[in-house]
């Protein structure tokens, strides 16, 4: 199985680890090292911190 079809099984949010499929979360690549990350519309609204399982990059 490649890390692709196991990435998108594992639709979580990075912060609070709910599964975000078929929800308003955001996906973006980590500025660092280009992780996909996941963000549920809460943590993203409220800023709740996430950090980078790669790279331990830490944004807002």
């Amino acid at each position: 199985m490649s890390s692709d079809s196991t990435r998108r099984r594992e639709r979580k949010c990075i912060s609070c680890g709910i599964n975000i499929s078929g929800t308003s979360a955001a996906k973006f690549d980590c500025p660092d090292c280009g992780y996909v990350i996941y963000r549920c519309a809460t943590c993203r609204k409220q800023s709740t911190l996430y950090e980078c399982p790669d790279c331990g990059f830490t944004g807002p």
